[in-house]
């Protein structure tokens, strides 16, 4: 049995969204020796420094690499199944396929991408999932966005919920003080702060979280949004988000202190328009941080009770109520809100993501 994975979108420095998830998957295959299966990664370039130990197989051209080099690699030496952790297949699969659809915001915001890059996202995503024998997606809202949105067999599609690194985060990132220090004066943060980290376009609704932190009744709080631009259509970031006095904007941040924003802010706030699951809010919560979420998309799902809600993304007053009733927050509150985080995020774990894709992945070369 040869398992073929399309292995390059983890094959990335800064990993964000799908390359994370993609990167996880290969970690927890390798732990969970995998390679006795014969599985077969295949890379555009060579693997960079901290992919896991698994067989690489790196060809070319690289240029539009999945329809040339992929494409003809596997009409001369198919696997027994590809699984490509993305919603982008070759158009041509000569054996089983398995796709992941990590959300639809395209097809939800499409005013939010640039014409070009839509137009690939909308027709290229349908086509690999109509094509696919099995869609692998991360909550049970993006299913039904997958069932309305393309008219597919909600038996073709299988939730498997991602995790989080419980190594990294962890509330004894708190005891941390030499490296909270350092960290804390490298992007200039002193006092208390609400934190929102991710991917910096329009969906995750900064305009109004920074509108609302501007009306918020108390001048003893910074906001920091952490996180790479996505200009995604237009200049939206450079002309409506920017740096003042209490609103630091961080730019990327490396991997090993993004437990430590999260764990010493006062809230983690993700007030999105929409998500496909919000792995951020889950790491936030597992490093002992009260969370804000709004209540849209998969967030109630992903969240559950362990956080608090932003009633209406759309209503700056409503993110405003939901950070004024963080900042008014007794001591006995807030612990009750740490633990419930701490209780709700061991449902979520890397080993099971994978062991969960890899039954998915047997199922669909048996039948």
């Amino acid at each position: 049995m040869t398992i073929g994975i399309n292995g390059n979108e983890a094959n990335v420095v800064h990993r964000v969204g799908v390359g994370q998830y993609a990167f996880e998957l290969l970690s927890q295959f390798s732990k969970l020796k995998v390679q006795s299966q014969k599985l077969k990664v295949y890379l555009s370039s060579p693997p960079v420094e901290n992919m896991p130990e698994l067989n690489y197989e790196v060809f070319g051209p690289k240029k539009l690499w999945t329809l040339t080099g992929l494409q003809r690699k596997l009409l001369l030496n198919p696997p027994d199944i590809l699984f490509t952790p993305t919603h982008y297949a070759p158009l041509y699969v000569p054996c089983p396929s398995v796709i992941s659809i990590m959300d639809l915001a395209f097809e939800k915001f499409p005013q939010y991408f640039k014409p070009r890059d839509l137009y690939q996202l909308k027709y290229w995503t349908r086509y690999s999932a109509k094509q696919a024998k099995k869609i692998l997606t991360i909550s049970e809202n993006t299913k039904k966005d997958i069932v309305d949105l393309y008219k597919i067999s909600a038996d073709k599609i299988v939730v498997t919920y991602p995790g989080y690194d419980d190594e990294r985060f962890t509330p004894k990132i708190k005891n941390q003080k030499s490296k909270i220090k350092n960290t804390m004066q490298k992007f200039k943060i002193d006092g208390s702060y609400f934190l929102f980290l991710g991917t910096l376009q329009p969906r995750k609704n900064l305009e109004r979280l920074i509108e609302a932190f501007r009306l918020l009744r108390t001048n003893n709080y910074k906001l920091v949004i952490a996180g790479m631009i996505n200009e995604g259509r237009g200049g939206w970031m450079n002309e409506k988000i920017k740096a003042e006095k209490n609103i630091i904007l961080t730019g990327y941040v490396p991997d090993q202190e993004v437990p430590i924003l999260m764990a010493n802010a006062k809230a983690f706030v993700l007030p999105s328009l929409y998500e496909g699951f919000g792995i951020p809010a889950i790491e936030a919560m597992a490093c002992g941080t009260p969370v804000i979420v709004s209540r849209v998309s998969s967030l109630p799902e992903v969240c559950g009770n362990a956080v608090s809600y932003i009633k209406d993304p759309y209503s700056v007053s409503s993110i405003q109520q939901a950070l004024q009733d963080q900042v008014l927050q007794t001591a006995s509150e807030r612990a009750k809100m740490v633990s419930l985080g701490l209780d709700w995020v061991k449902r979520y774990n890397w080993e099971t993501t994978a062991k969960q894709t890899l039954e998915v992945l047997y199922e669909a070369i048996q039948g």
